[in-house]
């Protein structure tokens, strides 16, 4: 039930953020959304790996650094970060860490429905 809630609360939240940033698109366009959707697209297209015969393995590092590639440029193109390495490292690596935690997050999401799969198999 509590997973369904946060499940339901995230969506809604997506979605009422994608419009809430389309609006204000279409009022005064705005380079650091349009950046951000570009990096974010990116890095779905990326994803595409996971429903090809690519190992998982190649799939998750592939995402990873197209992420890590793209919004470190969006950041670097919307002056978020100096260009120095220093700051370049350091935001990189802010943005691997967030994408494991995400990755974790499916992860175990993933593996709480294989059991339950499992238990309704083994109780039939």
């Amino acid at each position: 039930m509590i997973k369904n809630i946060i499940k339901t609360i995230s969506l809604s939240v997506g979605i009422g953020s994608f419009i809430f940033l389309f609006s204000l698109m279409t009022i005064e366009p705005s380079k650091t959304i349009l950046s951000v959707w570009i990096a974010s697209a990116l890095i779905g297209i990326a994803s595409i790996l996971y429903y090809t015969k690519v190992p998982k393995v190649i799939a998750t590092v592939v995402q990873l650094v197209v992420g890590i590639t793209a919004f470190t440029i969006v950041a670097i193109m919307n002056r978020w970060i100096t260009m120095t390495i220093t700051n370049i490292i350091l935001y990189a690596g802010a943005i691997l860490a967030i994408m494991i935690i995400i990755q974790l997050i499916f992860y175990l999401v993933s593996l709480s429905d294989s059991k339950q799969i499992n238990q309704r198999l083994e109780e039939k």
